[in-house]
């Protein structure tokens, strides 16, 4: 398992703080829209385009309140089910390198609800369906179940959506929180990956 004991060093190398290493004194005008709109979904649909420019900015950050809303929320079923895999994972490295992701789980829950609350101020509660597909993971007693639930299919999906995020987004200092996140994800996901490998 060479491969895992090299992404858990590295893992511990790339180690980042979000006090330290994040400038929160950073502050992205509420008066600014603050996704690129070229990329925006709800372009030309009439219920959209009727808004005056006023209710347009204010659905903006709406918009990005429910997006980060739901990225904490599946931070934090990802939080829960890395702590499983600690202890339910089939190898001493996996379950060494699950209690290593509980922490960087841990970290992205703190970044994301502190931009919430001190960036935003708005706070959405968790997409019904992401929540029913948070409980079945979690209350499964197979290790690989919890392993494909969680970092194939929503890190994978929730990758794709940060890597989006990162392109629209106006506001420096979530961008770089977004980088970070990104970085630790893409390890997660390609460790599960090589590990699920070995047993198929």
């Amino acid at each position: 398992m060479a491969v895992s004991r090299k992404l858990y060093r590295l893992g511990k190398e790339l180690n980042w703080n979000a006090d330290m290493d994040l400038d929160w004194t950073q502050t992205f005008p509420r008066s600014e829209v603050p996704l690129d709109q070229a990329f925006n979904p709800f372009n030309g649909w009439p219920t959209f385009e009727a808004l005056s420019d006023d209710e347009k900015l204010r659905f903006g950050w709406h918009n990005l309140a429910w997006m980060l809303a739901q990225f904490m929320h599946g931070e934090q079923g990802a939080l829960l089910v890395a702590s499983q895999l600690a202890s339910c994972a089939p190898s001493y490295d996996a379950k060494l390198y699950a209690a290593s992701q509980t922490f960087d789980e841990a970290r992205h829950v703190e970044v994301f609800t502190r931009y919430l609350q001190e960036k935003i101020g708005i706070l959405y509660p968790v997409n019904p369906n992401l929540k029913a597909l948070l409980d079945k993971i979690l209350s499964d007693p197979r290790w690989d179940l919890k392993f494909i639930g969680m970092q194939i299919i929503i890190e994978g999906l929730a990758l794709a959506a940060f890597n989006t995020l990162k392109l629209t987004a106006h506001d420096p200092l979530l961008k770089q929180i977004i980088h970070l996140v990104i970085r630790d994800e893409a390890r997660h996901v390609y460790f599960w990956r090589q590990l699920l490998g070995g047993f198929c």
